[in-house]
């Protein structure tokens, strides 16, 4: 419980940084924080996060943003981890 809150503040600190700064996009962090707190189902995570992808498959907003996607709403182990954090 304690830690689905560290990472929603976590993730509202990168949102809000990605707000200030143009290198970081800010509003996929933010939705996220809101599913950590509570405020957004999965499905609703799920449909606005594929909004965010860009046609680029292999780069590292996409990668975070599946890694987060598989992990934290599936809760499944992303390939290549071993289950290991």
């Amino acid at each position: 419980m304690m830690l689905k809150y560290a990472l929603g503040f976590l993730f509202l600190l990168i949102g809000i940084l990605g707000i200030l700064l143009p290198i970081i996009p800010g509003v996929p962090f933010l939705i996220i924080s809101a599913f950590f707190f509570g405020f957004l189902s999965k499905e609703k995570v799920v449909k606005y996060m594929k909004k965010f992808k860009n046609g680029k498959k292999n780069s590292g907003t996409n990668r975070l943003i599946n890694h987060i996607l598989i992990k934290y709403i599936h809760g499944k182990n992303p390939v290549g981890t071993n289950g290991k954090d």
